[in-house]
């Protein structure tokens, strides 16, 4: 079951400990299994250290801003 604070699989976060971005593959619990953006070996991160990237913050305000634009055109 996921819960608030759970990550899908292929967000895009950084890891605070690694100092790294990865995209999440899967999760365990609080384990998340992460790879690079563009391919490599996966790494371990606990959730507590991963956050969203400034793309996942604002992808839906631009969004939001796109289809506004429509409208008014």
């Amino acid at each position: 079951m996921s819960g608030p604070r759970d990550l899908p699989k292929g967000t895009v976060v950084r890891d605070s400990v690694a100092k790294r971005t990865g995209v999440v593959m899967a999760h365990d619990g609080g384990r998340y299994y992460l790879r690079p953006c563009k391919g490599g070996i996966e790494w371990t991160a606990r959730r507590e250290d991963l956050s969203a990237t400034l793309s996942d913050v604002l992808r839906p305000a631009v969004a939001e801003l796109n289809a506004n634009s429509r409208k008014n055109m």
